[in-house]
């Protein structure tokens, strides 16, 4: 039988032609391989010769980039054909493209991931349904070249399949939980959570499993951690929704929280770094002591108000949306600086306080902000609208 290549993306980047590794993570196979990975990400489409020079030396290129290029899309295809790949080679130049040939027998983990997600979606009967999402999800082993996305080309894609599998496990968990399997429902988020652990949504539907299966005490513990993990993280609260969730749980409960425990909150508050995530009642009672300040003080203090609108509506629903709104919390997370305030005004909107901003500065601020949101790959379906006015003007 033929050897085929094997790309695995999801996790740890890794090609082997059968049984034969043929990649390595080498200082001096870097480039060689980002090659390889650039092409495998636009595998449907030519790349131009000056795309591929842009993505090796964005700051410095070599005296003849061509030349440079032409060298190591050479050793990539030996080293690959070395691995005993026969027939044509392995990257097809023409018309001054590149291209990963078509022809190419491969097995590639995200497109058998797509595929076996398509067969489920497809499927009326919800064993097979479950089982090929079963299945998709045993594929993922983390994010798509994890190891490469502080490249903007890798961002968009590595988001793409992380939204695809979480709404595959969510999907899963849904069936399980029409067949009342809570501790299948225990297990998938359990493993789901290793992958992506600062997702809510897992935590969310891990935590109702717990309930309905009587594992309160776990169910908090849970709670708690999830709580914490994004204060540590990115000094942001969880979502309202979420919070809710937690607040019923210990209301169902009945128990008191002693002064030892409050302290240790709200000491464990004082750590807290970066944008600072509250609830629309303190955002006004923060904005209306802004205001003063502003007054008393002649700070400049800046409100801003964010807005997602779908490009689309009739293909947009609550989930995309939901995405979307928390695509946008990642992006103010990331580019904002300590002391920022920010709101979830409503489900599509955020409110925020930037203090002692000059005009200019406020300004580049929400641009960085729309470009990072720009790099999700939820900024395909929505627009992204910031309107900002200083206080007291």
């Amino acid at each position: 039988m033929e050897n085929i290549l094997t790309v695995r993306t999801l996790g740890v980047f890794s090609v082997s032609v059968g049984d034969k590794p043929v990649s390595d993570s080498s200082p001096r196979s870097q480039k060689l391989w980002k090659v390889f990975k650039y092409l495998l990400t636009n595998r449907h489409k030519m790349v131009t010769v000056e795309s591929l020079i842009e993505i090796l030396w964005p700051d410095d290129e070599p005296g003849n980039p061509q030349k440079s290029l032409h060298t190591l899309v050479s050793r990539l295809r030996k080293q690959i054909s070395a691995g005993g790949l026969a027939g044509d080679p392995c990257i097809l130049f023409q018309h001054g493209c590149y291209q990963l040939n078509p022809k190419l027998p491969i097995y590639l983990d995200v497109a058998e991931f797509e595929r076996m997600i398509t067969k489920a979606s497809e499927s009326a009967d919800n064993r097979e349904k479950a089982e090929e999402l079963r299945k998709a999800v045993e594929i993922y082993w983390g994010g798509y070249l994890a190891e490469s996305t502080y490249e903007a080309w890798v961002l968009p894609v590595n988001n793409y399949y992380k939204r695809l599998y979480i709404r595959t496990v969510l999907d899963l968990a849904d069936i399980y939980r029409d067949s009342s399997a809570y501790e299948d429902v225990v297990r998938l988020c359990t493993k789901a959570i290793e992958n992506e652990p600062y997702e809510e949504s897992l935590y969310e539907a891990l935590i109702q499993a717990l309930l309905i299966n009587g594992e309160t005490a776990e169910a908090q513990k849970h709670y708690r951690h999830f709580t914490e993990l994004m204060h540590k993280a990115f000094g942001a609260m969880p979502s309202e929704e979420f919070r809710s969730l937690g607040q019923a749980m210990w209301d169902a409960e009945g128990s008191d929280s002693d002064l030892f425990d409050i302290k240790r909150r709200l000491d464990g508050d004082m750590t807290r770094k970066g944008v600072f995530f509250c609830t629309t009642d303190t955002f006004n009672q923060i904005y209306q002591l802004d205001k003063r300040s502003d007054e008393r003080m002649k700070f400049p203090v800046f409100l801003g108000l964010l807005t997602l609108v779908a490009k689309d509506k009739a293909a947009t629903g609550n989930k995309e949306m939901k995405g979307a709104a928390l695509a946008l919390r990642q992006s103010l997370v990331r580019t904002l600086r300590n002391g920022d305030v920010v709101s979830q005004y409503n489900k599509n909107q955020y409110l925020l306080l930037l203090s002692a901003y000059a005009q200019p500065d406020a300004e580049t601020a929400m641009k960085r902000v729309q470009r990072m949101f720009e790099f999700s790959a939820e900024s395909a379906a929505f627009d992204l609208r910031i309107n900002l006015s200083q206080i007291g003007n």
